[in-house]
């Protein structure tokens, strides 16, 4: 916790997604100054919602939270009312996805399924976060200086550290790089499309749940469709509960969208959803123009060792390494990034480690283990295109372990 009447160490996390919001639980528990900046007006802001699996990093992930937030993690669960001590539970049905007929089950052992709005929620109770702060500027006072960030607003804010959580086309990330076009995030080719339905009917839920109780996943078509329960709120009523979906297919496989969401982002992913199995043909044809349905090409960042200018400024999650959703392994190595960010802190504070050597050391480990996640889930994405391929993903074989 440091030296007895020594000054807190501060640390600035640019970013207030789930990975820098972790770690800024992480570093308040360790004895840590943290703020956080993010350019949203809000936390309410960001109206996208999807599914997130936590399964090999959960245990790293409650010990850096607070207990009031374990308590609370219950409240961030797609379907609180899943028992998770069932096996079947912690797997994921993947099926043809012409006849539905099961392929293989892809195991998830302890795994927890959430909502990643509520999870945010969950996260962000407890923490300072100064909303509407678009950085523009990096600064490094010297070699044992404070590092200043400078914001649009003509705001500024000096720390010891900073940790760039600011996603995929992260800022942070472009100043620790001479070029910019290294930093920049590159489109996968893949294409990726969400809704969120509330179908209100008993009738048009209950297949889902049929299906499997966790999730069912339909691959080996030009395109992987997947649906599973995003939110439970009443035991008793099922009609109340909203059904996910997501469909990927690859870029070149069809012209673009006429847009990224709303009815005609909806019109069109009909129009281009025929003949695949059920659930899933369903659940697509039956959402309305009233259900948040949104679409885009997935994003990828492979990642490569960066500047971590003298020490002081580093990165985590997809700020670090932007990969797709295949096999969720992208927030479990955001938590461990949080925790392996938190412990190099922890030895230049406490234990006399050389701060550029432990910050250095910290991030060519995230940027070897992210690089390796990156390319595999873009091979994991190539594979489950093609009914012969799909048999031998990871995903068939490891299932959704580390």
């Amino acid at each position: 916790m440091g030296a007895p009447g020594a000054k807190a160490v501060k640390v600035a996390i640019v970013g207030a997604g789930l990975t820098g919001l972790l770690t800024a639980h992480g570093l308040r528990k360790a004895g840590f100054d943290v703020v956080l900046f993010d350019q949203e007006s809000s936390l309410e802001m960001r109206k996208r919602d999807w599914p997130l699996l936590l399964h090999w990093a959960l245990d790293t992930f409650f010990r850096l939270v607070s207990d009031s937030v374990r308590d609370k993690f219950p409240d961030a669960l797609c379907n609180r009312y899943l028992d998770y001590e069932n096996p079947e539970s912690c797997s994921m049905l993947c099926a043809n996805g012409m006849t539905g007929e099961m392929l293989f089950k892809s195991a998830v052992p302890g795994m927890r399924r959430v909502s990643r709005q509520r999870l945010r929620r969950v996260l962000a109770a407890e923490l300072t976060i100064q909303w509407g702060k678009t950085l523009q500027n990096i600064d490094v006072d010297g070699h044992d200086g404070p590092v200043t960030l400078s914001f649009s607003d003509g705001a500024k804010f000096s720390a010891d550290f900073v940790l760039g959580t600011d996603g995929a086309s992260s800022k942070v990330r472009e100043r620790l790089f001479v070029g910019a076009k290294e930093a920049q995030v590159q489109p996968s080719g893949f294409m990726c499309a969400t809704a969120i339905v509330r179908h209100n009917d008993a009738a048009k839920v209950q297949p889902v749940l049929d299906s499997h109780p966790t999730a069912t996943i339909f691959m080996g078509t030009d395109s992987v469709g997947g649906c599973s329960v995003m939110h439970a709120d009443n035991p008793d009523d099922i009609s109340t509960w909203a059904i996910t979906w997501i469909k990927i297919w690859r870029r070149s496989k069809l012209p673009d969208p006429p847009a990224k969401n709303g009815a005609e982002a909806l019109a069109w992913i009909k129009e281009t959803t025929t003949g695949l199995a059920e659930p899933f043909q369903s659940q697509v044809q039956w959402t309305t123009s009233g259900d948040d349905v949104f679409i885009d090409e997935m994003r990828v960042w492979v990642s490569k060792p960066w500047d971590t200018l003298k020490g002081r400024v580093t990165l985590a999650g997809d700020a670090a390494h932007a990969q797709l959703v295949y096999r969720g392994q992208g927030y479990q190595n955001a938590i461990l990034d949080a925790d392996n960010f938190i412990k190099a802190l922890i030895s230049v504070r406490d234990e006399g480690a050389n701060r550029e050597g432990a910050i250095k050391a910290y991030s060519d480990e995230a940027a070897e283990r992210g690089a390796a996640a990156v390319s595999q889930s873009l091979k994991e994405a190539d594979m489950s295109m093609d009914l012969e391929s799909a048999m031998k993903m990871i995903m068939a074989k490891k299932g959704h372990a580390k």
